[in-house]
C-alpha cells in the first residue's frame, strides 16, 4: 500500500454567495451579462460563467433602490435612498457622474429611450423627472400621479416623445415631452398596474395588472380596444414579436387578431389570443410550490419577468429570488440562478466526478448546482423544509429528509443531467433530521427523527429511473426502535455495511448491529448533546462532536474514549475523516474550520472564510475537494493546496539558492553593482550590507562605493534606503547606513526620492535613530576631549619644580600657550574643564530636555555652563594666589626684623669703646644675633619650602580628585561605548606614565614636554575625524 501524503491546507477554489436580495433585475441587451441589485451595491453577473463579474458599489454604503442600462449597454445609472443618482462606466468600474435627485422621496422606477439620451425616473413622491444624461440636466418635471409611480416606460418611437407612467393609483398616464403636459389618462384598471407592453408598430398598447385583466388599448385615440380576464395577478405582458417562429410549439394557430404572453401568481407562462381572450398555451412546469403550513400557493410566485431579444429567452424571478431563463419556443428551461440560499443546513457532491453539489437550505427546494457554470436545477417535492441529504456511493442517488416527516429518494440522470423523485418514505410521526445511506451497495438507507426512533429502510431495486416517469415508489421500514432519550442528531452506517452509530441530543451515541438489529454499547463522555458521529475508513473507531465545543475518538472495542480534540469555541458542528483515518476535518458554531492531525493532537490548520455559524461539510471520494456551507448564505469549495505549496516551496528554495550562488560568483568576481541589484531582488538587506562592506574595505572604497550606487536605478535607490532605514536601527552597522545615505542624498535631487510612496515612512525610521547616533557621537567626542583634558591637567600638577639646568618651570602663562599650539595643530575645537560630578551627572540628566530644543539653543546653553566652569575655576585660583602673597609679605617683614637687629648690633659694636671685657661680651652678643637671625632665616626658608610643598600638595590632592571623579565618569560611560573604555584606558596609562616620568627625571626640557602631547593629540585627532565623517 502506497503512502498516503498528510494534507497541511486547503484554499478556497469556488463559491456560490448571494447577488439577489430583491429589487430590479435586468439583461444586457447582447444577453451576455445580467444586473442584480444587491442591498448597497449592483452585481453584474456573467451568464455563461454563472459568476459575479462586476460589482458596482458606492463608497457611501446606501441602499439601492433602483437603477436602469442604457439600451447601449453603455451607460448604468443608479439611484440610491440617500437620493443620489450615479453614472457609471460599468465596464471599467467608473463613476463618471453624480447628482443630486430633485426628487423628495426615493427613485423607485427609472427607464431609458431608444436613443440613450433621455432618462426618466418615477419617485415615491408621485413625480416623474426626465433627465437629459448627455447634457446633464433636468429637462422635465411632470407632477398628477397619486400614488408611487412604480413603471415609467418611452414610447418605442424615440420621434413621438411620449412617456408612459403607472402606479398605485390604477391609471396610466401619457406624458408629452414637447408640450410638457399629460395628454391623457388611461383609466380602467382596479389594482395596481404591474407591466406595460407595445406593439411593434407602435400603435397598440398592453397594460397588465394585479386586478387579474390585461387591457388593449389604441395608442390612436387613447381608447380601451378589449379587457382579457387573466384570473390571477399580472407581473408580466408582452406581445409575441414573431408569431410564425412559434406557431407550433406555442400552439399559435388562430388566425385572428394577436398574442401574448402573460406571467403571475401562479408562476406558469401562458399565451393568450387577443381576439378570442382565452389561453391558447400554458407551461407545464411551476415555480410555485404549497408549504405545510399554508393552504393555497404564495400570492406571487412571479415577482417580475423581462424578454432578451439577443437570446429569445424570458427571464423571470421568483419570490425566494430564483431567477429562471426560458426559451420563448416551448417554454423550454434554459438556466437557472439562485439569487439567495439564506441559511445552508447541508451541502453534498453529486454526480460523476463529483460534478454537482445538492443543497438544502432553509427552504422546502433542493438545489442541485452544477459547478463548473453554477446552473442550478431545484428540485420540488417536499413541502416543509430540507433538513440533511446523503449521496449513494456512485454518486447518482440522493437521499433528503425534512420536517414534513418524509424521506424521499431522488436520481440524476446522466445523459441529461435532470435529478427526479423516485421513492418516498412516510412513517415518522415527527420532523426527521437526519439521514445516511449505505456505502457499499444501493439497498438501504437508514433515518434519524425528533420521535426518537431509528428507522431503516429497503430501497426497491425496480426504481423508475426515467426522467420522463413521473411515478413515485414507496419506501418500506425493514427496522425501527426507539434509540434514545431525545432528538437524534446523526446517523452514520459503517464502511463495511454492517453497523450503525447514532448520535443524540441525550449527550450519548450508540452502537448498533444492523443485521442482528440490536445496539451493541454506548459512547457516554460528552457534556452536551452530540451533533455528527462518523466512522473511521480504516480503524476500529468512531468519532463525535459535540455542543461542548470537543471532539472525541471512541474504540469500538471496548467502548472507551482514546483522543479528545479541544479547539474550538463552541459547538462542532460536523466531521469527517481525512488521509485514511489520520486525519480530522471539523467545523463549528464559530466560522472556522480547523485541521486536525491525530496521532499528535494538534490542529495543524485553521480555516476562516465563512462569516457566521458552519453548518454543514462533506468530502468527494478522492478528498481532493471539500464543500462547506453555513449561516452566511455562502457555498465555499475548498480545494487540498498541500502537493501544491510543497512544489511551490520547492521551487522557491530551488531558485533562492541558485540566486545566492550566483551572488557569490558575482561577488568573487568583484562585479558589485549586479551583486547589488541581484541582492535586492532577492530582498536580503543584510546580503546588500556585506557587499557595500565589501567596496568600502577596498583602498579605494568610498569612491567605489559612490560609482557603483550612481549606477542604481530609481527602484533599486529605494529599497536601498529601505535597507539601510534597517541598518541604521542597530550601532554596528549605523556608520555603512550613514554613508549609503549620504551618498544618495547627495547624488539624488529630492524630487526624485520624493517620488516613492514609502519615502515618508523611510525618513520617519531614518531620523530618531539617526539623531541617536549623532547624539552618541557627540557625547564620544566630549568624553575624548575630556580625557585630554584630565591628562593636561595631572602634568601640570606633577611638573619638575627645580631651576637649574637649560630650562626653568614653565608657568601658567606657557602652559596655556602650549595646549593652544597642540589643540590647533589638531584641529579639534577646545573644551573647558568639569568642575565635578555634579555638573556632569546635571548634564546627562539634561540630555533628554536638550533633545527637545533646538541646534542653537543646545549650544547657547552649554556655552553658558562652560562660562560658569571657568569662572568657578578662577576664584579659586585668585583666592589661592591671595593666599600665597600673604604669606609672602609677612615672611618679608620677619626678615627685615632680623637685619634691624644684626644693624643695631655693629653700630653698637662700632661706637663703643670699652674693654676687651666689654668687647668680648659684645661679641658674644654679636653671635648669639648671628646664631638667632640665622635660625630665622632657617626658619624662614623652611616655612617658605613648607608652604610650597603645601601647595604644590594641595593642587596635586584637588587634580587627584578631579581626576577620581573623572575615573568615575568615564567607568560609568564606558558601559556605553566601547571606544570611551578604550580611551579611559589610554588615560589611565598615561597618567602612570607621567607620573614615573616625572619621578625618574625631575628635570624635563621644553621639547621632551611637548613632543609626546603633540603624537597623542594627533592620534585622537585622527580617530575623531574618522568617526565625524562616517556619521556625517
Amino acid at each position: 500500500m502506497s503512502s498516503c501524503p498528510m494534507k497541511a491546507n486547503f484554499r478556497v477554489n469556488n463559491q456560490i454567495e448571494a447577488f439577489y436580495t430583491g429589487g430590479k433585475v435586468q439583461l444586457s441587451k447582447d444577453g451576455r451579462f445580467m444586473f442584480c441589485s444587491q442591498d448597497d451595491k449592483v452585481n453584474i453577473l456573467n451568464l455563461e460563467l454563472g459568476k459575479v463579474e462586476y460589482v458596482i458599489r458606492q463608497e457611501d454604503g446606501d441602499e439601492v433602490t433602483s437603477f436602469v442600462v442604457s439600451p447601449d449597454d453603455e451607460i448604468l445609472v443608479v439611484a440610491y435612498r440617500n437620493l443620489l443618482i450615479k453614472q457609471w462606466n460599468w465596464k471599467e468600474k467608473q463613476c463618471t457622474r453624480t447628482w443630486k435627485a430633485i426628487h423628495r422621496g426615493p427613485i423607485v422606477s427609472m427607464a431609458f429611450d431608444a436613443t440613450s439620451t433621455l432618462l426618466a425616473t418615477g419617485s415615491s413622491d408621485f413625480t416623474i423627472k426626465v433627465w437629459d444624461i448627455i447634457r446633464a440636466y433636468c429637462t422635465h418635471s411632470f407632477k398628477g400621479s397619486h400614488g408611487v409611480v412604480s413603471v415609467v416606460e418611452f414610447h418605442p418611437d424615440p420621434e413621438k416623445l411620449l412617456l408612459f407612467s403607472a402606479g398605485d393609483d390604477c391609471k396610466v398616464r401619457v406624458w408629452d415631452l414637447q408640450k410638457t403636459e399629460s395628454r391623457a389618462v388611461l383609466d380602467s384598471h382596479n389594482s395596481s398596474v404591474t407591466s406595460l407592453s407595445f406593439s411593434k408598430d407602435g400603435n397598440t398598447l398592453l397594460t397588465g395588472g394585479r386586478d387579474n385583466i390585461v387591457i388593449i388599448w389604441d395608442l390612436g385615440d387613447y381608447h380601451q380596444v378589449k379587457t382579457v380576464p387573466i384570473y390571477e395577478a399580472v407581473e408580466f405582458v408582452m406581445m409575441i414579436p414573431h408569431p410564425k417562429r412559434y406557431k407550433t410549439e406555442l400552439n399559435l394557430k388562430e388566425k385572428d387578431g394577436f398574442h401574448f404572453v402573460t406571467a403571475g401568481a401562479e408562476g406558469v407562462l401562458k399565451v393568450w389570443n387577443s381576439k378570442s381572450s382565452r389561453c391558447v398555451y400554458k407551461q407545464e412546469q411551476t415555480l410555485a410550490t404549497k408549504r405545510s403550513s399554508e393552504s393555497k400557493a404564495i400570492d406571487a410566485a412571479i415577482t417580475q419577468a423581462m424578454y432578451c431579444p439577443a437570446l429569445d429567452e424570458i427571464a423571470l424571478v421568483t419570490y425566494d429570488h430564483n431567477i429562471v431563463l426560458y426559451t420563448l419556443k416551448g417554454f423550454k428551461l434554459s438556466k437557472q440562478f439562485v439569487g439567495y440560499n439564506e441559511e445552508i443546513l447541508d451541502v453534498k457532491f453529486m454526480g460523476e466526478n463529483s460534478s454537482h453539489i445538492a443543497v438544502a437550505s432553509n427552504s422546502e427546494q433542493i438545489r442541485v448546482f452544477e459547478i463548473s457554470s453554477h446552473n442550478c436545477q431545484i428540485l420540488t417535492g417536499h413541502t416543509d423544509i430540507v433538513l440533511e441529504l446523503d449521496v449513494f456511493k456512485k454518486g447518482l442517488m440522493l437521499a433528503s429528509c425534512s420536517k414534513d416527516n418524509t424521506v424521499r429518494l431522488w436520481h440524476m440522470d446522466i445523459a441529461s443531467g435532470l435529478v427526479n423523485c423516485i421513492a418516498v418514505g412516510k412513517g415518522h410521526t415527527h420532523s426527521v433530521g437526519t439521514v445516511a445511506t449505505a456505502r457499499l451497495s444501493s439497498n438501504f438507507l437508514v433515518s434519524g427523527s425528533e420521535d426518537q426512533t431509528i428507522k431503516v429502510w429497503s430501497v426497491p431495486t425496480d426504481l423508475p429511473t426515467n426522467p420522463d416517469d413521473q411515478s413515485i415508489a414507496q419506501l418500506k421500514v425493514k427496522f425501527a426502535t426507539r434509540a434514545h432519550d431525545k432528538d437524534i442528531n446523526s446517523v452514520a452506517i459503517s464502511p463495511n455495511d454492517k453497523l450503525l452509530a447514532t448520535g443524540s441530543q441525550d449527550r450519548s451515541a450508540k452502537l448498533w448491529h444492523l443485521e442482528r438489529e440490536v445496539m451493541l454499547g454506548s459512547f457516554r463522555g460528552h457534556k452536551r448533546g452530540i451533533w455528527c458521529v462518523r466512522f473511521s475508513p480504516t480503524d476500529q473507531a468512531l468519532a463525535t462532536s459535540s455542543a461542548d465545543g470537543t471532539i472525541k475518538i471512541w474504540a469500538l472495542t471496548n467502548f472507551s474514549c482514546v483522543k479528545t480534540f479541544e479547539g474550538h469555541d463552541a459547538s462542532v458542528m460536523k466531521v469527517v475523516f481525512l488521509t485514511r483515518g489520520m486525519q480530522l476535518l471539523s467545523c463549528g458554531s464559530d466560522g472556522l474550520l480547523k485541521l486536525w492531525t491525530i496521532k499528535s493532537n494538534e490542529c495543524v490548520k485553521t480555516l476562516d472564510e465563512h462569516t457566521h455559524k458552519v453548518w454543514t461539510l462533506k468530502t468527494n471520494s478522492e478528498e481532493t475537494m471539500v464543500v462547506s456551507g453555513g449561516g452566511d448564505s455562502r457555498i465555499i469549495i475548498w480545494e487540498d493546496c498541500t502537493e501544491v505549496e510543497q512544489e511551490e516551496e520547492r521551487a522557491k528554495m530551488e531558485d533562492q539558492l541558485m540566486k545566492e550562488q550566483q551572488l557569490s560568483n558575482l561577488l568573487h568576481e568583484k562585479k558589485y553593482l549586479k551583486a547589488i541589484g541581484l541582492a535586492i531582488t532577492l530582498d536580503q538587506p543584510f546580503k546588500l550590507l556585506g557587499i557595500v562592506k565589501t567596496i568600502m574595505e577596498e583602498p579605494e572604497g568610498l569612491d567605489g562605493l559612490t560609482h557603483t550606487l550612481g549606477k542604481l536605478r530609481q527602484d533599486q535607490i529605494d529599497a536601498t534606503l529601505r535597507f539601510a532605514k534597517q541598518w541604521n536601527t542597530n550601532s554596528k552597522h549605523c556608520h555603512v547606513a550613514q554613508t549609503v545615505i549620504s551618498i544618495i542624498l547627495k547624488r539624488k535631487r529630492p524630487e526624485v526620492l520624493l517620488d516613492n510612496p514609502d519615502m515618508q515612512q523611510t525618513l520617519e525610521g531614518l531620523i530618531p535613530y539617526t539623531e541617536r547616533h549623532f547624539q552618541r557621537m557627540n557625547r564620544l567626542l566630549q568624553q575624548a576631549m575630556f580625557v585630554e583634558h584630565t591628562w593636561q591637567m595631572m602634568r601640570r600638577a606633577t611638573a619638575p619644580t627645580d631651576t637649574s639646568g637649560e630650562y626653568s618651570t614653565l608657568s601658567t602663562d606657557d602652559m596655556d600657550i602650549i595646549e593652544s599650539s597642540i589643540y590647533q595643530r589638531s584641529g579639534v575645537k577646545r573644551l573647558p574643564e568639569r568642575s565635578g560630578d555634579s555638573e556632569q551627572d546635571s548634564s546627562e540628566s539634561s540630555e533628554e530636555e536638550e533633545e527637545g530644543m533646538s541646534a542653537e539653543e543646545v549650544d547657547q546653553q552649554e556655552s553658558d555652563d562652560d562660562d560658569e566652569d571657568n569662572d568657578s575655576e578662577l576664584s579659586d585660583v585668585e583666592q589661592e594666589n591671595e593666599r600665597t602673597l600673604k604669606r609672602s609679605q609677612v615672611k618679608r617683614s620677619s626678615i627685615d626684623d632680623s637685619e634691624g637687629e644684626r644693624r643695631k648690633l655693629q653700630v653698637k659694636r662700632s661706637s663703643t669703646g670699652d674693654s676687651e671685657g666689654e668687647s668680648s661680651e659684645s661679641e658674644a652678643e654679636m653671635d648669639i644675633g648671628k646664631e638667632e637671625m640665622t635660625r630665622k632665616l632657617t626658619r624662614s626658608q623652611t616655612e617658605d619650602k613648607e608652604n610650597d610643598v603645601d601647595n604644590a600638595r594641595r593642587k596635586a590632592t584637588s587634580k587627584g580628585k578631579q581626576n577620581m571623579k573623572s575615573k568615575k565618569m568615564l567607568k560609568s560611560e564606558s558601559k556605553k561605548s566601547d571606544v570611551t573604555r578604550n580611551g579611559t584606558k589610554r588615560a589611565k596609562k598615561m597618567v602612570s606614565s607621567s607620573a614615573s616620568t616625572t619621578k625618574a627625571n625631575k628635570q624635563t626640557t621644553l621639547d621632551d614636554y611637548i613632543s609626546p602631547r603633540r603624537t597623542r593629540s594627533s592620534n585622537i585627532t585622527n580617530r575623531l575625524r574618522k568617526t565625524s565623517t562616517s556619521t556625517r
